[in-house]
């Protein structure tokens, strides 16, 4: 410091960078003498200083290029391609705290990753009855139904045995890991929950060639690629993220028509219709699109013009067999 200081008074007119090296209990008077000498430090390290931290300032003091930008570029390009192998990938978050459900769901709504939510183990076993996973994040610690007895459940079924379970558990001790293999679960994530360890850890256990995230490549029946893919000018990423989030709202299309209409809610009933309409164009199922403006004429007839109540149940029938495929591929065609 006093060295730094005396460089200072020889006005020298080009003055070598500094990066200077203090110990915690220094760092704030370090910080006043050089503000009132009007000195500007390149870097101030605290120590213990380590060989990484010491490489990056001086390189950064140089201005030379260093391998701490290098390396997290890498990270985010990793990163970026995890999220975009997921896309549409079919996922169970079982987890029982509100906050923790929102998180998930953020993260991973937004790489494209249908998501549904069981509050605990035994909700979780219901959900896989009814659709297909590619993997299931399960808690550890939930009423109920504890993550450890779900899985030991869901192993004893031959359907599910080969199914990815990744453990999430606030627990960091020594024996966890083992104790989560040991129920049956294939890995484990710590919380709070860390971004890259998270996709990373997913992308590993559902790897590109998993039929249900390889949604722009796959033919259903009623469903046109290449008008799809040009819809959103040829970005298949985005194309498998809008499917998934296709099969995610409209999953239930049946039921919120028929609960608009045991209300007498016209207005939402012909919403529900349109809406489907709509998306069914924009993502090449032009098939969809028309039962579903027919679907829509006939509402609005009906609760508009006060005719065509009859055509409504026939008309609904045939959208909800045309979407069944879209929305619930069978086996031969989860890769959607």
């Amino acid at each position: 410091m006093d060295c730094l200081l005396e460089l200072s008074r020889m006005n020298l007119r080009h003055p070598p960078p500094t990066v200077l090296m203090l110990t915690a209990f220094s760092r704030d008077e370090a910080a006043r003498r050089l503000a009132e000498a009007r000195i500007n430090a390149a870097a101030m390290l605290t120590k213990p200083v380590t060989p990484s931290t010491l490489l990056d300032a001086c390189l950064g003091a140089l201005h030379l290029p260093g391998q701490h930008a290098r390396r997290s570029e890498r990270r985010d390009e990793a990163l970026a391609r995890q999220r975009a192998s997921l896309a549409g990938a079919r996922i169970l978050l079982v987890e029982d705290n509100p906050i923790n459900q929102e998180l998930a769901g953020d993260l991973l709504g937004r790489a494209g990753i249908l998501l549904r939510t069981a509050q605990n183990g035994q909700e979780a076993l219901e959900w896989l009855e009814r659709e297909p996973f590619d993997l299931v994040l399960m808690d550890c610690q939930m009423p109920v139904m504890d993550g450890y007895a779900a899985t030991q459940a869901l192993r004893q079924q031959p359907q599910w045995r080969d199914l990815p379970v990744i453990a999430m558990t606030a627990n960091a001790m020594v024996g966890d890991r083992e104790k989560v293999l040991a129920a049956g679960m294939n890995d484990h994530i710590s919380k709070p929950v860390n971004v890259e360890e998270l996709f990373s850890t997913l992308a590993r256990w559902v790897p590109p060639g998993t039929p249900s995230n390889r949604g722009a490549t796959a033919a259903l029946p009623g469903l046109d690629i290449r008008a799809g893919l040009a819809s959103v000018r040829g970005d298949e990423a985005l194309y498998r993220r809008l499917l998934a989030k296709f099969r995610q709202r409209e999953a239930d299309f049946e039921a919120r028509l028929r609960d608009a209409r045991a209300r007498d809610d016209g207005e939402a009933a012909i919403r529900c219709a349109h809406d489907l309409k709509s998306v069914a164009g924009t993502l090449g199922m032009p098939a969809l699109q028309r039962s579903a403006e027919a679907l829509e004429a006939a509402l609005v007839a009906a609760y508009e013009r006060g005719g065509g109540e009859a055509a409504i149940e026939p008309l609904l029938e045939n959208v909800t067999r045309q979407l069944e495929p879209l929305v619930r591929p069978p086996p031969e065609h989860t890769d959607v």
